[in-house]
């Protein structure tokens, strides 16, 4: 066989493969790609993580135990977004809610918050504690108005010395502390199809108190948190 021939055959070997290589790593950037519905989970509880380290940190710029331990539901919104065509700020998170008893929480189920009336563009994310009982199960009905009368900014500190009312709110932006936020005007509602999405089923928000499931695998990480959060609470 001449030089000629081998270095021809040579050359279609490496290009051949080459292009195997390509062709697997492109499938298995496929297979890797995250659905949006996976994203917001993980976003969440990278967010949540982030809130809870910060705590243990520095427990005078957190949310004071008490309001923790006392809360019916939280709700994490990790990203919030403009929405350029209203000019106003939007996102989507996870809600989990106590069940039976302070151990044990419902499966996380995914909830917007639209109309936000002002946010910093740099971007940032919310923690939102439901703090009462009957307003958790009017919640999990229908979309909730957030107003100046059920709405408290939320305060920071070791204990709660101000008056709350029963849904309060905190935003975080990146590389700030954690502070209060007022979030009149807003409007919480079920993201039903993310939802959908993550439990390959339709779930009815109210039914989450009465009919227990199980945790599909990619919300596993933040119903894990949300356990470690609480777990020394009494």
């Amino acid at each position: 066989m001449n030089t000629s021939l081998k270095l021809l055959i040579i050359a279609l070997v490496l290009l051949v493969g080459i292009g195997y290589a390509n062709f697997m790593h492109a499938q298995t950037e496929g297979f890797n790609v995250k659905s949006p519905t996976e994203k917001i989970a993980d976003s969440t509880t990278s967010f949540l993580n982030e809130v809870m380290q910060n705590a243990k940190k520095n427990p005078s710029k957190s949310i004071p135990r008490d309001l923790v331990c006392s809360a019916e539901c939280f709700l994490v919104i990790p990203n919030i977004e403009v929405v350029e065509s209203r000019g106003d700020f939007r996102g989507t998170g996870l809600l989990a809610c106590r069940s039976d008893s302070l151990t044990n929480f419902t499966e996380p189920i995914y909830y917007d918050i639209n109309n936000i009336k002002s946010f910093e563009q740099g971007g940032g994310g919310l923690i939102i504690l439901l703090e009462d009982e009957d307003v958790v199960r009017t919640f999990l009905g229908a979309e909730m108005h957030l107003t100046s009368e059920n709405t408290s900014v939320g305060p920071i500190g070791k204990e709660a010395n101000t008056e709350i009312k029963s849904i309060i709110a905190y935003v975080k932006y990146g590389g700030q502390v954690l502070a209060g936020t007022d979030l009149s005007g807003s409007i919480l509602e079920y993201a039903s199809r993310d939802t959908f999405n993550a439990y390959q089923g339709t779930i009815v928000p109210i039914e989450i108190l009465l009919n227990p499931r199980d945790v599909p695998p990619i919300l596993r990480g933040f119903d894990s948190l949300i356990n470690v959060w609480t777990r020394d609470c009494k």
